[in-house]
C-alpha cells in the first residue's frame, strides 16, 4: 500500500498598507455624505412642492368660493328687480340655502333689503364658516 502524501500550500495575500486603507474608508465616507447631501436637497424640494400643492388648492377654493358669492349676489339682484317690478311694496327677503344645494358641507344666505327703491344684496358663503366670504351690491331699482 501507497500512503499518499499531502501537501499544504498557503498563499498570503499582500499586506495593505494603513494608507490605501484609510483612502477606501475616505472614498467611502465622502460618498455616504454625498448621498445624503443629495437626500436632503430630494426632500427639501420635494417639501416644497407639496408645500406649493397645498397652497394652490387653497387659493383654488377661495376663488371658488369667492365666484359662488358673487354669483348669489347677482342672482338676488335678478331676484331683486324682477319682484319690485311685480309690487313696489317688495322689502326685500331672505335666502337660506342649506349644505348641500350648492355644496356638499357648505350653506349660503342671502339678504335682499329694499328701502325706497334701493336694493341692497348681501350674499354670504359659505355661511356657516368662521369667516364666510361677503359680496355686497346695491342697485338701484324702477318700474
Amino acid at each position: 500500500m501507497m500512503k499518499a502524501s499531502v501537501t499544504r500550500t498557503t498563499t498570503t495575500l499582500p499586506a495593505v498598507s494603513g494608507t490605501h486603507a484609510c483612502v477606501d474608508c475616505r472614498r467611502r465616507a465622502v460618498v455616504t455624505v454625498m448621498v445624503l447631501v443629495v437626500l436632503l436637497i430630494m426632500s427639501a424640494m420635494i417639501a416644497q412642492f407639496v408645500r406649493r400643492a397645498v397652497g394652490d388648492r387653497r387659493q383654488m377654493r377661495q376663488e371658488l368660493q369667492q365666484q359662488q358669492t358673487f354669483q348669489l349676489a347677482l342672482a338676488a339682484e335678478d331676484r331683486a328687480v324682477k319682484m319690485y317690478a311685480k309690487d313696489d311694496a317688495y322689502s326685500g327677503d331672505i335666502w337660506e340655502i342649506p349644505a348641500g344645494v350648492l355644496h356638499q358641507t357648505n350653506s349660503a344666505q342671502v339678504v335682499i333689503s329694499v328701502v325706497e327703491g334701493t336694493a341692497t344684496v348681501v350674499a354670504k358663503y359659505p355661511f356657516n364658516s368662521d369667516l364666510p366670504i361677503q359680496v355686497t351690491r346695491t342697485i338701484r331699482l324702477s318700474k
